[in-house]
């Protein structure tokens, strides 16, 4: 099934486009003054996972509805749980290579590769485990953009206002804090505390929303008919 959303999301554009963003993204990174270079890198690279990943979910899920895929969910030897899986790795897979090559591209050696890719791929799920909640309540694509304006908004906005300085102790639990929280430390920047701890809120997070991806797949196939 990993291998199968792989191609299918080919097929669809999904690696051109984020291809072409990857390259946008390190056009506006260049541009940008040697003292904004590392906060700047560790925002957009942020933007990545958590819009993009969030938002193409969606689409995805809509797309396999519109041509009557999940009906037959039923007869194919996988649980609702694989596929959640597997769309999460798949997608994380994109977020995760696209943000490396941004930073390699715009900070080069001046990164911890591990700790980046590490962050990357556990954020980049919990954003695309939330976004597929989101895609099997939606009714069409502009109910689905309205939810996920104002999901996303909810998500994202506590790492907002964490970047615009203003900080909660309550935010530092948040996925969107936690993965910010873990991009500064991967690219230099200072954090209030070690980035194990990042790690560790992510993986509890991941845990928290594949749980609850699951839940929810389960409920829409049986809506569904699959």
């Amino acid at each position: 099934m990993f291998i199968f959303d792989i191609r299918y999301q080919y097929k669809y554009g999904f690696y051109f486009i984020y291809a072409v963003i990857a390259a946008a993204y390190i056009g506006i990174l260049f541009m940008l003054p040697e003292e904004w270079l590392r906060p700047g890198a560790a925002l957009i690279i942020l933007s990545d996972p958590a819009a993009l990943g969030f938002f193409f979910i969606g689409g995805v899920v809509l797309l396999e509805k519109g041509e009557g895929l999940h009906s037959y969910f039923s007869i194919l030897p996988a649980a609702a749980g694989e596929y959640v899986m597997a769309k999460a790795l798949s997608l994380s897979l994109i977020s995760t290579l696209v943000g490396t090559v941004i930073a390699a591209a715009s900070l080069g050696s001046g990164v911890d590769y591990p700790v980046l890719v590490t962050g990357l791929l556990i954020g980049s799920a919990v954003f695309t485990l939330f976004g597929l909640m989101v895609g099997t309540m939606a009714r069409s694509v502009n109910h689905y953009f309205v939810m996920g304006f104002l999901v996303g908004i909810a998500l994202m906005l506590p790492a907002i206002l964490t970047l615009s300085g203003v900080t909660h102790p309550f935010f530092e639990i948040l996925p969107a804090v936690l993965l910010l929280r873990l991009l500064y430390g991967a690219v230099g920047l200072d954090l209030p505390y070690h980035v194990i701890f990042a790690v560790i809120g992510l993986i509890i997070w991941v845990l928290l929303s594949y749980r609850l991806a699951v839940r929810r797949f389960s409920l829409y196939l049986m809506q569904a008919g699959g």
